[in-house]
Parts: C-alpha cells; sequence; structure tokens
C-alpha cells in the first residue's frame, strides 16, 4: 500500500504535534490552509492561554516526514520555513523525521540565545531534540 505525500504529511504534523503536546502541554493543530495560502504546517489552538501556549504562536512550524533525510533536503526544507515565516514576521522552525529516526528540530540560533544574531541562515541554526525544543520554547 503506498501513501501518498498529503496524507503521509499530514500523519507527520499530527504526531508531531502530540509530542509537542506530551512536552508542553500546548495543543498545535494542523493550519489547514496551508494548501491554499502556502503557510506553515501547524498552528496553536485557539482556546490556548498561557505565557507558552504565547511563545508557540511567535513559531512557524513547518514539519517534513521522509523515507531518508539528506543534507540537500534540509536546506530546501529550511528555505520554505523561512519564506513561510516571513510574511507573517513569526520564527520559522523546521520539524523533520526520518524512518526509524527520531524528530529533529531546526531552530534559529537566536531563539536559544536571544544575544545571538538574527540571521536566518541555515549555518546559523541549531539542531534540537523536541525536549529540547520544548525546553526552550517555555523559557521565551
Amino acid at each position: 500500500m503506498t501513501i501518498n505525500s498529503r496524507t503521509k504529511g499530514a500523519h507527520a504534523e499530527r504526531e508531531f504535534s502530540n509530542i509537542i503536546y506530551q512536552w508542553s502541554g500546548v495543543k498545535l493543530i494542523r493550519n489547514l490552509e496551508q494548501t491554499r495560502s502556502g503557510g506553515f504546517d501547524l498552528l496553536v489552538h485557539e482556546d490556548e492561554e498561557g505565557q507558552v501556549a504565547d511563545a508557540y504562536r511567535g513559531l512557524a512550524i513547518e514539519c517534513k516526514r521522509y523515507g531518508k533525510v539528506t543534507p540537500g533536503l534540509v536546506k530546501t526544507w529550511w528555505q520554505q520555513a523561512r519564506d513561510q515565516a516571513s510574511p507573517k514576521r513569526l520564527t520559522p522552525i523546521l520539524a523533520y523525521r526520518a524512518d526509524r529516526q527520531d524528530w529533529q528540530v531546526i531552530a534559529p540560533l537566536y531563539l536559544i540565545n536571544a544575544t545571538m544574531s538574527r540571521n536566518l541562515a541555515l549555518e546559523s541554526t541549531a539542531v534540537l531534540s523536541v525536549i529540547g525544543f520544548c525546553g526552550v520554547v517555555s523559557e521565551l
């Protein structure tokens, strides 16, 4: 049975949002307008309140699920995340998972340390575990 890319993407978005909820207590939902408007994948549920939920509202999270992840794919995905975050002046976040691997989250260094440059080049990012990412966001 072959799973089409849209179905696989939706499953990845739900999987990642469930892990975020497990570690942060904030419910993220799929952005159902993403295909039409070219937006990012996940939004904070409208009923969520509090400082951590507000911190997630400042992020544009792009999720990717792929059989094998290469540096070239990560570079392309990071550019997509940047492009989608820019119009709304949000911080781009890329979450991805290869088959039989854990989720990885790419975030700009300034998210971790506010004194860092606001450079969005891939070379100015950090790769975090989901737990590490949730910890960083909870401190924003």
